[in-house]
């Protein structure tokens, strides 16, 4: 399984346990790194209702909003973009 790290206001937030990277709208389980990007996310999921974060994948970067945590542990992820364009 390849190191599926998500990057949060310029730090490592989460690490996804999935065989696949997250690149649709859904629930996903992920492992949360021990660091002040995982807590801004989460600070910011609470204030605003969302957070913006993205991962590197081919060389491109794909952003998401991370929207919700329904349970421990899981992520429910939504608006999903390849950079410049307006859809993975």
């Amino acid at each position: 399984m390849a190191d599926k790290t998500i990057i949060f206001d310029g730090g490592k937030a989460v690490q996804f346990r999935t065989w696949r990277w997250p690149h649709r709208d859904g629930v996903y389980k992920y492992m949360p790194f021990r660091s002040i990007s995982h807590l801004r996310m989460h600070q910011r999921l609470q204030a605003v209702g969302s957070a913006r974060c993205h991962y590197e994948r081919d060389g491109q970067k794909v952003w998401f909003s991370v929207v919700g945590f329904p349970k421990y542990a899981h992520l429910q992820l939504a608006k999903f973009e390849l950079e410049g364009t307006n859809s993975t």
